[in-house]
Formats: structure tokens, C-alpha cells, sequence
């Protein structure tokens, strides 16, 4: 029986293409919009099979950086990006 030799890279792009795959079935699922708050916007996200879940929120600081709150919780994070606060908010 031949063997097969897979690189890292391989591996690694294999990965990427199933996660952006999960991803886009996700995506498919949430809404994201926004409301006026005292300090710029504040982002809600849903999700559930008719999007009428709030599963989270998130905004940006005057730094920069994104803060991600899931709901039911008081713990906040940061994030450099609003995809990763989106992120944190939809494995939460």
C-alpha cells in the first residue's frame, strides 16, 4: 500500500478551509446590527433559527480595540478586530 506524505502546509490550508466553511454555515444563522449609544454605536448579535436571540454585544474604545460582552455574563474581553469580538461572542 503507497504512503501518503501530507506537509504542515497541507494540514494547515485544509484546516483554514474547514473552518471557513463552519464559519459560512454559522454566518448564515446571526444578524448583526446596531444601536445609537451615549459613547458611538453599540453592536448587537443574534442568532437562534429565526435570529431573535441577542446573543451578544460588542463596541469599539476610543483606543481601538473591541469589546466583546456575550450575553448572560459580566465578563468582557478585547480584541483587535470586531470579527474576533464577533467571534468570542458566537463561541461563547
Amino acid at each position: 500500500m503507497p504512503q501518503v506524505t501530507i506537509d504542515a502546509q497541507a494540514i494547515a490550508q485544509l484546516e483554514l478551509s474547514i473552518q471557513l466553511h463552519q464559519q459560512s454555515e454559522q454566518s448564515a444563522y446571526y444578524e448583526i446590527d446596531s444601536i445609537p449609544d451615549d459613547f458611538g454605536d453599540l453592536y448587537r448579535v443574534w442568532g437562534g433559527e429565526k435570529g431573535i436571540n441577542l446573543l451578544g454585544t460588542f463596541y469599539q474604545r476610543l483606543d481601538g480595540f473591541w469589546v466583546s460582552q456575550p450575553f448572560n455574563t459580566i465578563q468582557r474581553s478585547s480584541w483587535e478586530t470586531d470579527s474576533e469580538a464577533i467571534n468570542a461572542i458566537l463561541t461563547a
